[in-house]
């Protein structure tokens, strides 16, 4: 499902993060543990395309991702909840932030606001929709 091969990421700082980094995972449950600034953020973000690699490839459902295009398909299929919840809270209203994602995802309104309806029912929300979020 994900392959990583002879990954090497560094940020703009020059901090070194990963060399050659090597990593497969075929489903299943596991967990991802290490020290503060171990690269396991790091990892996750590579792995959305919302960081780029510098040199080595990144394999996912069976097919290269390079480019912002390629990683797509990997945030419709893949979930990811960032650790400050700042930085994943943006819209006013909890149906607003609950319809962010299908609707940049090329949902139209109809399509969002059935996801919201489904969501919210999912995770006993309902009648919360027009709250605030970020309370």
């Amino acid at each position: 499902m994900i392959k990583i091969k002879n990954l090497n990421f560094n940020y703009p700082d020059g901090t070194k993060v990963f060399e050659k980094f090597n990593f497969t995972y075929n489903g299943g449950k596991i967990g991802l543990i290490g020290k503060n600034g171990s690269g396991k953020t790091t990892l996750f973000h590579l792995i959305m395309g919302l960081l780029k690699h510098q040199a080595g490839e990144i394999e996912i459902f069976e097919k290269t991702r390079k480019r912002e295009e390629d990683f797509v398909e990997i945030r419709r299929r893949i979930g990811l909840l960032f650790q400050n919840p700042d930085d994943q809270l943006f819209c006013p209203t909890v149906k607003e932030e609950i319809a962010f994602g299908p609707l940049n995802l090329g949902k139209n309104k109809s399509e969002a606001l059935e996801i919201v309806k489904d969501v919210c029912s999912l995770f006993g929300l309902e009648g919360y929709e027009d709250k605030v979020s970020f309370k």
